[in-house]
């Protein structure tokens, strides 16, 4: 049985941190600009050991800003029916 340094045991566990960091990275970038929040935050998931639970504690305390619905997504046909009724209620009022 061979007896690992410490050394390499801290590179080996810092590599794994790195891809699990490099992994995690794209689905907060997501996240944050979906909620509307700055995308640099996800820069802190690179921070060993720190950086998961410093991400989380910022996602449940920031105040996420409130923003404006989606617009409706319709059907070519819906959305030419409606000006058309739009259209024809301004040229009677």
């Amino acid at each position: 049985m061979a007896v690992e340094s410490v050394g390499a045991t801290l590179e080996r566990a810092l590599l794994v941190h790195a891809v699990l960091a490099l992994l995690a990275l794209w689905p907060a970038l997501k996240l944050l600009a979906r909620a509307g929040l700055p995308r640099a935050w996800a820069a802190v998931l690179a921070l060993p050991i720190l950086g998961w639970p410093v991400f989380a504690t910022y996602l449940a305390v920031v105040r996420w800003p409130t923003l404006p619905p989606r617009p409706e997504r319709l059907h070519t046909r819906e959305r030419l029916r409606r000006e058309r009724e739009a259209r024809a209620a301004a040229g009677r009022g």
